[in-house]
């Protein structure tokens, strides 16, 4: 945030986070902010490649959102233009309102009804996103998306809820504490800048990035392991690289039943 003018021009977007603009690139707003978004592209695609086999449509086009979302916060911060901020924040609702979806779905309230009611809203609070400006615009995103994903966490606690393995308990308890840390970071970016004349800015806004996609994952393997066994399936969670989890399906027990 600052008065520097790069490539893109003047700002246009309903928000200027605290990182200083231009300072990096002539061709990049925000460097670190931009920089860290392409953690969200790739952990969408390692989540897609690590469970696509696993399970299908339940969590690949999650992860694919995920991508979108990165790509479109690549665009956003790099530009801080109007139009480049909706790549970012349209597809943030979007990503919700399927998540919430799949997650009623998992519940067993299946149906048309439900379908189109969480189109109608989606369309709605995209709707209100695109259609202001300024602080309003960024109220009326945050109010939107927030409701949606408020109720997705509510879902996420009641599969918690039903869990007996620790290592399940575990992962929930890792997406939790890095979902603090991410709101945590991002409220302290949203409405302290001023805090940054006086120490070095440590970047917060990419750290929600970074942290807020870690939460993702591990909440996204958790509710996946739980969906599994729920469906009468076995799972177990592995580790790629020796540190990053994801669910694998035990097919030998499938092949038990059959």
């Amino acid at each position: 945030m600052n008065d520097n003018v790069g490539y893109w021009g003047a700002v246009t977007s309903s928000v200027d986070w605290c990182e200083e603009n231009y300072t990096h690139s002539y061709y990049i707003a925000e460097f670190w902010n931009t920089i860290s978004s392409l953690a969200m592209v790739a952990l969408g695609f390692l989540g897609v490649a690590l469970h696509h086999k696993s399970l299908g449509w339940k969590l690949s086009p999650s992860y694919l959102m995920i991508v979108v979302v990165g790509i479109g916060s690549v665009l956003f911060h790099a530009t801080l233009q109007f139009e480049h901020q909706m790549w970012d924040e349209v597809p943030m609702v979007w990503t919700a309102c399927y998540l919430f979806w799949v997650l009623l779905d998992e519940f067993g309230y299946v149906g048309n009804v439900y379908t189109i009611a969480i189109a109608l809203y989606c369309a709605f609070a995209t709707f209100v996103t695109s259609s202001n400006s300024g602080t309003t615009q960024f109220i009326m995103f945050q109010v939107s998306f927030g409701l949606v994903m408020w109720s997705d966490l509510y879902f996420v606690w009641k599969l918690y809820k039903n869990v007996s393995s620790n290592q399940i308990r575990e992962l929930f308890h890792t997406g939790t504490k890095f979902l603090v840390l991410a709101i945590g970071v991002w409220l302290f970016d949203s409405n302290l800048c001023s805090v940054f004349e006086y120490i070095p800015n440590p970047q917060l806004h990419a750290w929600w990035h970074v942290w807020m996609c870690t939460s993702l994952h591990y909440f996204f393997v958790a509710c996946g392991h739980e969906s599994v066994i729920r469906s009468g399936d076995k799972g177990r969670i592995k580790y790629f690289i020796g540190m990053i989890p994801y669910v694998d399906v035990i097919e030998e027990e499938k092949k038990k039943t059959t």
